[in-house]
């Protein structure tokens, strides 16, 4: 056996060998998905009683003249499965909705349990993040929107579960309280 013919047979016991070491034993994985597919694949592993994660986040969106709040998932085409992959390799793999496991080059690569954990922690009872309760008494925000946009104030308060803050802007010398939707608003650093 030649030099070249030893090093290509190196190579595919290395491919072969980095999906073996992750056979028998569970470990989470990141799965890329199809657009908008997310909830179907996650339907779809718990049919084949995959333990799924598929955190998600509430936005306010503007669409037919109305704010609506809606839930998508906070890392779009992704979520989370915890596979054996001698079991579930297949199975994950061709199942519809699921464009691939994410890895280096064409092995998989599983993610940590403490980022798992980290993320489970955050997770109310609904697997929504609250993305929008971080502002506190005192801060300062930028409007991004609407006609006082670009204007800085100080955070007051949240009003209501409707999404509607207070906040005091210096205008004209003399601060104003002004009543706000919080996604028109961001933090300054």
């Amino acid at each position: 056996m030649g030099i070249y013919q030893r090093i290509d047979h190196m190579n595919q016991i290395n491919q072969t060998d980095g999906l073996i070491r992750y056979f028998g034993t569970f470990h989470w994985f990141v799965i890329h998905t199809k657009p908008k597919d997310e909830r179907r694949v996650k339907n779809h592993f718990e049919g084949m009683e995959i333990e799924t994660l598929l955190p998600l986040c509430e936005n306010l969106c503007y669409s037919h003249a109305r704010m609506r709040r809606m839930t998508t998932p906070l890392f779009p085409n992704y979520l989370f499965a915890k596979l054996d992959l001698e079991r579930h390799y297949y199975k994950v793999k061709w199942t519809r909705g699921v464009n691939r496991i994410l890895g280096i080059g064409n092995e998989p690569t599983p993610i940590s349990e403490v980022v798992i954990e980290m993320i489970k922690d955050r997770m109310g009872n609904d697997d929504t993040i609250g993305l929008l309760d971080d502002l506190q008494e005192g801060d300062l925000v930028q409007i991004t929107s609407g006609p006082l946009k670009d204007f800085i104030g100080v955070f007051q308060k949240g009003l209501s579960s409707s999404g509607r803050v207070r906040i005091l802007l210096n205008l004209i010398g003399k601060e104003l309280p002004v009543q706000i939707y919080r996604w028109q608003i961001k933090k300054v650093a």
